[in-house]
């Protein structure tokens, strides 16, 4: 499921380099859109990274890449410490 986000990306990057008219167009909503959503889960869930520890240069990639795919096993792993 998780490299399940590079269709997306590389989907998008194929579209804008190889498509034409709308496909372009449908491809740069879907990069920008994916980079801009996973930026702001990386400033969202900034807390849950840090408590997981590590680079968060390597954390700061991983949710730009994977998104909730990365941190949501972070914030389980949290969670189920807790209790």
């Amino acid at each position: 499921m998780k490299y399940s986000v590079w269709v997306v990306w590389l989907g998008s990057l194929w579209a804008m380099l190889a498509g034409s008219g709308w496909v372009v167009t449908a491809g740069q909503v879907a990069f920008w859109g994916t980079l801009a959503a996973h930026v702001v889960e990386f400033v969202v869930k900034r807390p849950v990274m840090e408590a997981a520890g590590g680079s968060m240069v390597h954390h700061f990639v991983q949710t730009l890449i994977y998104g909730l795919f990365h941190w949501k096993p972070l914030e389980a792993k949290a969670t189920s410490t807790r209790d």
